[in-house]
């Protein structure tokens, strides 16, 4: 009898657990079976609304040739790019800004391949690798010469060309500040950024004078005995005197001969006849000079004033608050001893960097016709690659094709630039290419940082200086107190 109950309460425990043996597995295998249905729908879902991870899509190109899955691993590759980028902050801390004067979208086309051969295949710039692009509507398409002046008007106040070409003829004195014109650079100094502008042009040309100034006449010189007698400023004092050029922490370009009198002259530098030269008596470099020496009395300040390569290349940039390079007579381009663009953006970028504020960089690198344009462009690649990316700044880069003009003698202004055409390519050719030439062309703005789907779609040459504006005005700086 006892060994009968024993066998009886053996056989309960063990059905007993045989039930909860059971229960557990019908347990996991039902949420097996869950969790099998809701990646089948993730997955379904996913496919019908293309928002699978590119890690996932092989299978979508298994029923394409052999011959094109080479392919869509490379684009597979750009797309993972794409989707990896991240969402970064609202509104930049900083600014860098490219403006390549001389190309537009079928420059950069052509020079994309090494050489006729299509076979040797393109290269990618950096700026390919923007995500955002915007054409600007070039107006100085239209017309011929290019008023330059206006145009640079037009991209960094924000003024329409034709504003800009009703202003031409006026005399505005810089004292009259109520109806001066703000450039993006005049509004980000008030914004609390530091400022920078390099040029591989003249530091008086046209952009410069557009940024820190409104005069149309780059020196002394050549301005008219009533503007001079009225007190109206030329573009290399106004850059001296004016207040957007005082509060510049970094100016590195040419144009040595519009800001002094005497200046040397070498065998790579020699003074250029066909540009405005400095009147008797005028020394701005040393005004310049003596101006941050009266500044460092009140608030202690480090500056310095370069004017060759060398010394450039050994300067401490970090350890300064302001820093002048007018590295030739002229424009920087053609001159073997002039510094490269590289050095002089990282140089600045150096004085620029600041914990507790940030910046506006503005670049500017004139393509010239009669030289290595693949090797120009390829010196701007560089650049920025040497950069790398910053997720709290927003870098721009204009690809513009106004005429860029040779001097004339009579002038301050610039005329329309000799043709070449006749040394490239046979007369039917030469006919062809004239005809591209009048084509009307438009610039192209590769964006890239914070803000930068502001810059998409095609707008007007003013939407630049407007958009920038904009960034600007909500720009969140560290510090609230200005540096130097």
């Amino acid at each position: 009898m006892v060994a009968s109950q024993r066998t009886k309460e053996l056989c309960r425990k063990v059905r007993l657990k045989s039930t909860q043996v059971f229960i557990v597995a019908g347990t996991c295998l039902i949420t097996v079976l869950v969790t099998l249905l809701c990646i089948g729908f993730m997955t379904r879902y996913e496919v019908e609304n293309e928002v699978a991870n590119v890690a996932d899509v092989d299978y979508w190109k298994d029923k394409v040739a052999a011959s094109q899955k080479i392919w869509y691993d490379k684009g597979i590759e750009e797309l993972n790019e794409a989707l990896r980028m991240p969402a970064g902050p609202a509104y930049p801390r900083n600014l860098r800004i490219f403006v390549v004067q001389g190309i537009d979208g079928r420059h950069l086309a052509a020079h994309r391949f090494p050489a006729r051969e299509i076979s040797q295949g393109n290269a990618n710039f950096v700026w390919d690798q923007y995500p955002h692009l915007a054409r600007l509507k070039n107006s100085c398409s239209q017309r011929s010469p290019c008023p330059l002046g206006s145009v640079s008007q037009a991209l960094w106040a924000g003024l329409p060309l034709e504003r800009s070409l009703e202003m031409e003829t006026e005399c505005r004195q810089m004292d009259n500040q109520t109806d001066s014109l703000l450039s993006v650079l005049r509004q980000a100094q008030l914004a609390g950024l530091r400022t920078g502008f390099v040029t591989t042009k003249r530091l008086t040309g046209a952009t410069g004078a557009a940024l820190y100034g409104n005069s149309a006449y780059e020196c002394d010189e050549r301005m008219p005995l009533g503007f001079l007698q009225a007190g109206c400023q030329d573009a290399a004092r106004q850059l001296i005197s004016g207040e957007t050029g005082q509060a510049l922490n970094v100016i590195i370009g040419g144009g040595r001969q519009m800001l002094s009198r005497h200046v040397p002259q070498t065998q790579y530098d020699p003074v250029d006849e066909l540009l405005c030269q400095a009147g008797e008596g005028r020394n701005l470099l040393k005004e310049w000079r003596n101006q941050k020496l009266r500044q460092s009395k009140v608030k202690p300040i480090r500056f310095d004033l370069v004017q060759r390569t060398d010394e450039l290349e050994s300067l401490n940039a970090s350890r300064y608050d302001y820093l002048m390079g007018v590295m030739a007579n002229g424009d920087l381009s053609g001159n073997p001893k002039a510094p490269s663009l590289k050095l002089m953006v990282e140089k600045s970028l150096e004085v620029l960097e600041r914990k507790s504020l940030g910046y506006l960089l503005i670049v500017e690198q004139v393509i010239q016709k009669d030289r290595n344009t693949r090797r120009q462009l390829q010196i701007l690649n560089e650049t920025l690659d040497g950069l790398g990316r910053d997720p709290d700044t927003l870098t721009l880069v204009l690809f513009t094709n106004g005429i860029y003009p040779k001097p004339s003698l009579d002038v301050s202004e610039e005329t329309e630039t000799i043709s070449y055409l006749s040394e490239i390519f046979n007369e039917q050719e030469i006919r062809v290419q004239e005809r591209l030439q009048q084509m009307p062309s438009e610039s192209l703005l590769f964006a890239q940082g914070p803000r930068a789907t502001l810059f998409v779609g095609v707008q007007n040459e003013t939407f630049l200086a407007h958009a920038i504006a904009h960034v600007l005005s909500r720009c969140k700086l560290v510090s609230g107190k200005a540096m130097p």
